[in-house]
């Protein structure tokens, strides 16, 4: 077929041309869409890794933390009033980065990931509390609160997005507690 029969084939069935190139071009916007996302999400990765090195570093918030609590505690209740602040500004960005790191982990370049993470406390096979992330600030400081586990909890959220981004299974160990903190995808 030639182009001058395309167009006479068109113009004679101007309905259904018109409703294809309507088809064509949501196709086009939508495959567009997604790879501006998954390429912003990219963006964000990169930029999440250095703001972890400098601004939001675990390692260096547990350091921080230790002089602004109670003594022979290991709660975010029990931290004074400068080291909560620090605290959930931590867990806030967090709850923020990981679901961002979960769908470009999880997706494709033309095909968007609807997984979800969820971290939980296991005691051996029984999953004792759930935390979907998006909001789940209160629950993680619940969970804090409740096995004592603030400083696991800071370095299980630091090592976290990289686990993610390997895809690899990475849980902690609390023995005082016996339970283990760890995350799944669905």
């Amino acid at each position: 077929m030639t182009i001058d029969s395309l167009i006479q084939l068109a113009m004679e069935n101007i309905y259904i041309s018109i409703g294809v190139l309507l088809v064509m071009i949501f196709i086009i916007f939508r495959l567009w869409k997604t790879i501006t996302i998954h390429l912003g999400a990219k963006k964000y990765v990169k930029k999440s890794r250095k703001l972890r090195k400098k601004k939001y570093n675990g390692i260096q918030l547990v350091d921080k933390i230790q002089k602004k609590r109670k003594k022979g505690t290991n709660t975010y209740n029990k931290l004074k009033s400068r080291g909560k602040k620090r605290v959930k500004k931590y867990f806030i960005y967090k709850i923020e980065e990981l679901p961002v790191i979960t769908r470009f982990s999880y997706g494709k370049l033309f095909k968007r990931s609807s997984d979800k993470l969820i971290i939980f406390a296991r005691n051996e096979q029984k999953i004792v509390k759930k935390v979907g992330v998006r909001k789940g600030l209160k629950k993680i400081i619940d969970i804090t609160n409740k096995y004592q586990c603030l400083d696991e909890m800071i370095h299980f959220l630091h090592n976290l997005p990289e686990a993610i981004l390997e895809q690899q299974d990475y849980d902690v160990y609390l023995s005082e507690q016996d339970i283990s903190i760890g995350y799944m995808i669905k």
